[in-house]
């Protein structure tokens, strides 16, 4: 099944929170996730002409604010971290963010997904061309939610896959691997464990 580009929460069996972001992509599948600067992870063509091509293939999926890590689909990324970073509350952050930013204005009218996590907290929230949604998300040990750009735009409890293993590289490499999600590219987690771990594939 493709569901492109999407966003996985939960929390490891050891009960660690992390959010995994997974580019999954038809048209442009010569992309990168790259950490800068151990705060940010971007995602970029590995040829830079093709970011001339469409405005929405360059940008930061994960965005470490303090104790906040903020992951999701586009440039609102930088958006919401920022909010975050002036004060704002985190459901505070995700609903202006999204509502300001809107969904991509491209051919599919593509949806904008993001989490935000803490060691102590999750959202989840998505806009699309008809909807808006935050959500509170609590987190099981060995359980995450999946919440993608086509066909599963929905923050619900049946959109739930059991990812397996203890650190961030792990992690990522599973969300990569996972084969029920077609055409993966690259991905890129942060799990909380003694601060923020980031790993990229």
């Amino acid at each position: 099944m493709y569901i492109g580009r999407f966003l996985v929460l939960g929390k490891t069996d050891e009960g660690n929170p992390f959010v995994t972001y997974r580019v999954s992509s038809r048209s442009f599948p010569n992309r990168v996730a790259k950490v800068m600067n151990n705060e940010t992870v971007a995602i970029l063509p590995k040829d830079l002409e093709e970011m001339f091509k469409n405005p929405y293939i360059t940008y930061n999926c994960v965005k470490l604010v303090g104790d906040v890590a903020v992951a999701t689909n586009g440039s609102h990324t930088d958006i919401i971290a920022d909010k975050i970073k002036l004060g704002l509350p985190i459901r505070d952050a995700l609903s202006y963010s999204l509502l300001t930013m809107d969904y991509e204005k491209d051919d599919y009218n593509t949806p904008r997904i993001a989490v935000v996590i803490t060691k102590d907290e999750a959202y989840m929230g998505y806009v699309t061309d008809s909807d808006v949604r935050i959500k509170k998300v609590e987190l099981e040990a060995g359980k995450a939610y999946y919440l993608s750009v086509y066909e599963a735009c929905k923050i619900t409890e049946h959109q739930v896959i059991s990812v397996t293993g203890k650190t961030a590289e792990d992690v990522t490499k599973f969300v990569m691997d996972y084969e029920e999600f077609e055409k993966p590219v690259t991905a890129a987690t942060v799990l909380v464990k003694d601060g923020f771990k980031l790993s990229t594939l």
